[in-house]
């Protein structure tokens, strides 16, 4: 041993690896600074770390044979071992940055972890100057009332400034915790990755409104412009469209044909304007009672107003529900108010995108017209590339006509616009998990949790996840976590009841299954919900009595399922003795298997039978 050790010491080889070591670790420092600048994809460290893992065996070596002074010359058995180094290094650095799988965002106790930065990578940090964000406008009035017309003013211009082409809004339910902020400028920007942020404020005086406005880059804590404009409640639509010209011309965005369609603003009534602005502002409260508050001043307006488009939009996206639960036929006249109110908006303001938005939600709940839905979905976004839920909403329509792959394209351009949203970040997980990615998913739900720790959903997406990787008992904690925040929803008790199937827990399973029954008696939509439990217990004749029974409940039962019901009920379909007992019913539903199975591909429909509930037309 004193030998070795003297023979180290002669061929000083602590000192080649202190400084070595030293070097590399100040190299790393650098490359991750580095990263941060210039964003780097991460796996750059990663091969990085590799080559100075083996570049510290490489100094080891060189210091064997060449650390003591008259032992230069290269031996063979060196040449050996430094090729042997260079090829490992490379094939690790290969494996690390190619096939190493990407982060699936679950921490080691299987809960999904906050994020995954290149997962959730949702715009572009080189084109970050081209996104704005739009923070509360401040109440100036001494009169706290009227909060609601600054709330309604500071909607409305997020609107309108997310009406240009090339620039991304941010929403404003992600923007409305920065009210009364105290964090800086560059914290907000930083956090919503954005450019430059529009901040104002409005003070009212009988039917006088001060607007002051400032748009500030991010990057200098500058400003790019402000501007005061003095108006009348009648004419405060105009200051809108001059805000968003300001805005493109500062930030080089294209008017969209909307914008530019505005050079007349019509004047609207001063007390018809204020129905309006506080009917828009309380149908953004999840309060039913709120919410019917709203509607009644939205119809004040119209009232004193009836050519008033934009409360015509508002009231019609007010009314359109998420699923037309009941089919009765209060439910119907309602659903054909709706429908009359948007197409109205429409005819005298062609370029609203909540009124577009709307119709197409309607004719895709109705199951009628599906063609229809989805280019009134698609005038939506063209109306306004940066509006949120005609995003989501045309999302829900592609992913009914059967294709996943795009509907999640359009929800992660929503999360996009909406960041700090654990809903929609849940509603890309969906759509995500529907498209094959896995791994994507389970990184927006963890930025779901991470964001709102009461929301009960992402528990149940997660859920879907963990059942088919087999863990039954963490798909169990998941749905019984979801069932204890929301005891109401149906979606999760039948998810809840089929798992505790799979478990083996069937008497569980059963009392939920009465539930679920006593609610389809009730009138609503559950036999979808329900025919997949008992095809899980193999009563394969109960199953297709449930499957008759939701497609004789009609197209709009089964067209618009969301993903987490429509992919229970497709698994059971895949089943080839339920499906020939389907066929020798006459019954015919095309399967819309989501591509976590298929590799994307949609098989075809069963053969024979009449078509009972087609889907993906």
């Amino acid at each position: 041993m004193e030998s070795v050790w003297q023979r180290l010491r002669s061929r000083k080889i602590v000192e080649w690896v202190v400084g070595y070591l030293a070097g590399a670790f100040g190299l790393l420092q650098i490359a991750d600074v580095l990263e941060g600048a210039f964003s780097w994809p991460a796996s750059l460290l990663r091969v990085l770390s590799v080559v100075m893992a083996f570049g510290f065996v490489a100094v080891v070596v060189l210091a064997w044979y060449h650390g003591e002074k008259g032992h230069q010359r290269m031996q063979r058995t060196e040449l050996a071992l430094l090729a042997g180094i260079v090829l490992a290094t490379l094939g690790t650095s290969w494996y690390v940055a190619v096939r190493t799988p990407a982060p699936d965002g679950l921490t080691a106790g299987g809960a999904p972890a906050a994020e995954s930065s290149e997962a959730l990578a949702l715009f572009d940090p080189a084109t970050a100057r081209q996104s704005v964000a739009v923070l509360p406008f401040v109440n100036m009035t001494p009169d706290a009332e009227n909060d609601y017309i600054t709330d309604g003013i500071t909607e409305d211009i997020i609107s309108e400034v997310g009406k240009i082409e090339d620039l991304r809004v941010i929403s404003r339910t992600s923007v409305q915790r920065y009210r009364n902020t105290e964090l800086s400028i560059g914290a907000i920007g930083a956090e919503l990755g954005v450019g430059a942020i529009l901040e104002g404020s409005v003070r009212v005086r009988g039917d006088q409104v001060r607007i002051v406005a400032q748009l500030i880059d991010v990057a200098t804590d500058s400003h790019i412009w402000t501007a005061t404009y003095d108006r009348t409640f009648s004419d405060v639509f105009a200051v809108q469209t001059e805000v968003a010209r300001e805005i493109a011309g500062a930030l080089g965005g294209r008017l969209s044909p909307a914008v530019l369609a505005s050079n007349d603003v019509p004047e609207v009534d001063p007390e018809a304007w204020r129905q309006y602005m506080r009917g828009r502002t309380m149908s953004n409260s999840s309060s039913d009672e709120d919410r019917r508050l709203a509607e009644a001043h939205l119809d004040s307006a119209i009232s004193i107003a009836p050519d008033f488009a934009p409360a015509l939009a508002a009231l019609a996206n007010l009314r359109t529900p998420v699923t037309l639960d009941l089919d009765t036929e209060e439910i119907n006249a309602a659903a054909d108010a709706a429908v009359r109110v948007a197409e109205r908006a429409v005819q005298l303001n062609p370029n609203l995108s909540d009124a577009h938005s709307s119709l197409a939600m309607m004719r895709a709940l109705r199951g009628q017209d599906p063609a229809g839905a989805e280019s009134a979905a698609r005038q939506a976004i063209e109306a306004n590339p940066n509006s949120v839920p005609a995003r989501l909403r045309y999302a829900q329509i592609l992913f009914a006509t059967g294709r996943p792959d795009d509907a999640m394209k359009q929800a992660r351009a929503a999360a996009a616009l909406d960041p700090l949203s654990s809903e929609v970040h849940t509603q890309v997980a969906e759509f995500a998990l529907s498209a094959g990615q896995v791994n994507l998913a389970k990184a927006h739900l963890g930025r779901a949790m991470a964001l709102d720790s009461s929301a009960a959903n992402p528990h149940v997406v997660l859920a879907s996840i963990h059942r088919r990787e087999g863990r039954t008992d963490d798909a169990l904690t998941e749905l019984e976590t979801a069932l204890s925040m929301d005891s109401t929803d149906l979606v999760t008790t039948a998810q809840l009841a089929s798992a505790l199937v799979g478990a083996g827990r069937l008497d569980e399973a059963r009392t939920m299954i009465v539930r679920l029954e006593l609610e389809a008696k009730a009138g609503r939509p559950v036999q979808a919900l329900i025919a997949p439990i008992y095809m899980s217990m193999g009563e394969i004749e109960t199953a297709v009595e449930w499957v008759r029974q939701a497609s004789e409940a009609g197209r709009r039962t089964l067209f618009m399922m969301p993903p987490r019901e429509r992919r229970a009920f497709d698994v059971m379909l895949e089943d080839p003795r339920l499906v020939r007992r389907l066929d020798s019913l006459g019954i015919r539903i095309e399967l819309r298997r989501d591509s976590t199975r298929t590799g994307g591909r949609r098989p075809p429909a069963p053969p024979g039978g009449r078509s009972g509930t087609p889907q993906g037309r």
